[in-house]
């Protein structure tokens, strides 16, 4: 992870900002860290996920289908707006 340093220079640059300069400084300073976080993010494929559910025993192939088709649903409905 990287931290984000304020060296003087910025820092007197910053105070300095009128409001449309802060609000653009501000986006941008945002917008590198969401960035940033969604490249670093742990994500797990499907087959991923099957995996280790398989890995719990008593759980078997139609369980594991019947929760991916669940998941998938689920990402379809946030998709749309209503999850």
């Amino acid at each position: 992870m990287r931290t984000y340093e304020l060296n003087r220079k910025k820092y007197k640059d910053v105070k300095k900002m009128d409001h449309g300069q802060m609000s653009s400084f501000c986006r941008e300073l945002y917008t590198k860290g969401y960035e940033e976080g969604e490249k670093n993010a742990v994500t797990l494929s499907d087959e991923e996920i099957a995996w280790a559910i398989f890995q719990v025993k008593g759980i078997g192939e139609k369980k594991v289908n019947a929760i991916l088709c669940s998941l998938d649903k689920a990402r379809e409905m946030k998709k749309g707006g209503t999850l």
